[in-house]
C-alpha cells in the first residue's frame, strides 16, 4: 500500500511500482493499493498524513485480511503503523513490513543543519505555523511503527545504520535494498563518452530544498565562467522554472535548456546527449535519478549522502564531494570535462555498476527478506 499515484517514471512511487511487476515477474500474487483507492477528505497534506491517512490504512487492510490470507504486508512509510499493531495483534501468520523512503528523523536532522545555513523556505506563514503543530503528530509515526512493524526495508546503508543506531532498530529487521534503471536503460548501449558529449552538463531533480537546488545552480555558474563552451539541461516541475532561473547568471541562462518531467525513455535521450550529471543532495533516501545517470554512462559528482554512497566509488565509477560544496561539485565536474580519456574510463564502469542493479534483483532480494521476517516471526510464536 502506497498513498502515491502507481508511476514508473517518479521516484517513490515508481520504486514501490517496479517492485510490484518484479514480484509479479518472479511468480508471486500481489494486491496493490494506490492514492486513488484512499480517501482524502482531509485535503491539507500534512493534517491528511497525520490523522486520515493511518485509519485509511487501517481500513483498507482490515478490508483486505478479512477477505483473504497473506504473507507479508507492506505499507510505504511509517503511517501504516496502525497496519502494523493490528497485524502483530491479530494475525500471527502475517508479517508486516514498512517500506522507508527517507526516514523521517534523519530527514529533519540533516536537512535541519542545513536550513541553518541557508534561508530557504517556500511555505508561507500560516502553513508553517500548522506544520509546526503537527510535527508532533507525525514523528510518533516514526515511534510507532519501529514498536509494531516487523522489518523494515529502506534503500541506503545511511538509513539503515541511523535506524539502527538512532532508533534502536534490530539490525535483523533492517532489508537495505537497492534501487534500480528501468530495464531498457540497462539494455541499450550506452552513447560513447567524448568531448562533445562532456560539454553538457544535467541536473534532473524536484524542485526541493533537500536536493541542493541552489548548490546546483552556483556550480553550474562556476562551470560557465570557465568553460564558454559548456551547455546545460535541467529537467524539473515546469511550473518552478522561473524559480530555478533566478538562482542562475544569465550566462548560464542563455545556455540552458529547461524540461518538464517526461516518460523514462524520452528521459534516456536526455541523458544520453550529457556528459556530466549534478547531483549534489544534501538528503537522499535512496536516490533514484543518479542509478539511471550511471547506467547511461554519464560521469556522475554527486554529494557523499543516501545511496550515492552505496553506489559509487569516488574517481572510479562517479565522483562524491562534500554536502553542500558548490565550488566542489564544479572543481570536479570541469575536471571531468577536461579529461575526456578519464571520463570514458569512468563512464565505462558506471554502465558496469548499474547493470548490476535490476528491479528482478531487487524484487528477489525484497521476497528474501519477507521469507526471513515471516520466518522470524512464526518461530517466535511457537
Amino acid at each position: 500500500m502506497a498513498d502515491l499515484p502507481p508511476d514508473p517514471n517518479a521516484g517513490a512511487s515508481g520504486a514501490e511500482y517496479e517492485t510490484i511487476a518484479a514480484l509479479r515477474r518472479l511468480g508471486h500474487e500481489v494486491d496493490d493499493v494506490w492514492r486513488h483507492e484512499i480517501a482524502h477528505k482531509i485535503a491539507h497534506g500534512n493534517l491528511h498524513i497525520a490523522f486520515e491517512l493511518p485509519k485509511e490504512y487501517e481500513r483498507i487492510a482490515s478490508e483486505r485480511l478479512s477477505r483473504g490470507s497473506y504473507d507479508v504486508v507492506h505499507v510505504n512509510q511509517p503511517h501504516g503503523y496502525r497496519v502494523a499493531r493490528m497485524v502483530r495483534r491479530h494475525c500471527p501468520r502475517t508479517t508486516f513490513i514498512h517500506r522507508s523512503h527517507g526516514w523521517e528523523a534523519m530527514v529533519r536532522e540533516v536537512l535541519g543543519r542545513w536550513r541553518q545555513v541557508y534561508a530557504w523556505e517556500s511555505r508561507g506563514l500560516t502553513r508553517r505555523a500548522a506544520s509546526a503543530l503537527l510535527a508532533p503528530f507525525i514523528e510518533r509515526h516514526d515511534r510507532e511503527i519501529v514498536k509494531w512493524a516487523d522489518g523494515h526495508i529502506v534503500g541506503s546503508t545511511a538509513e539503515a545504520d541511523f535506524l539502527r543506531e538512532r532508533n534502536g532498530v534490530d539490525e535483523a529487521k533492517i532489508g537495505v535494498i537497492t534501487q534500480a534503471p528501468p530495464a531498457l536503460y540497462n539494455a541499450t548501449p550506452v552513447a560513447p563518452m567524448d568531448a562533445n558529449r562532456l560539454a553538457t552538463v544535467l541536473h534532473v531533480a524536484q524542485f526541493a530544498f533537500f536536493k541542493a537546488p541552489m548548490i546546483v545552480a552556483e556550480a553550474m555558474n562556476r562551470i560557465a565562467e570557465r568553460r564558454p563552451d559548456a551547455r546545460f539541461v535541467w529537467v524539473s516541475g515546469r511550473e518552478n522554472h522561473d524559480l530555478i532561473a533566478d538562482l542562475l547568471s544569465p550566462d548560464v541562462r542563455s545556455r540552458l535548456e529547461f524540461l518538464g518531467w517526461m516518460p523514462q525513455d524520452a528521459l534516456r535521450r536526455v541523458y544520453d546527449r550529457a556528459g556530466v550529471f549534478l547531483f549534489p543532495s544534501f538528503f537522499e533516501g535512496a536516490g533514484k535519478v543518479h542509478i539511471e545517470a550511471l547506467s547511461r554512462g554519464l560521469c556522475v559528482v554527486a554529494s557523499r549522502a543516501g545511496g550515492m554512497l552505496d553506489y559509487i566509488r569516488d574517481g572510479v565509477n562517479g565522483f562524491l564531494v562534500e554536502p553542500g560544496r558548490a565550488d566542489s561539485l564544479a572543481d570536479v565536474a570541469l575536471a571531468a570535462m577536461a579529461d575526456p580519456d578519464r571520463a570514458s574510463v569512468v563512464s565505462a564502469a558506471a554502465a558496469r555498476t548499474a547493470r548490476e542493479l535490476s528491479w528482478d534483483r531487487a524484487a528477489r532480494e525484497t521476497a528474501e527478506f519477507y521469507r526471513q521476517r515471516l520466518a522470524a516471526k512464526l518461530a517466535s510464536s511457537m
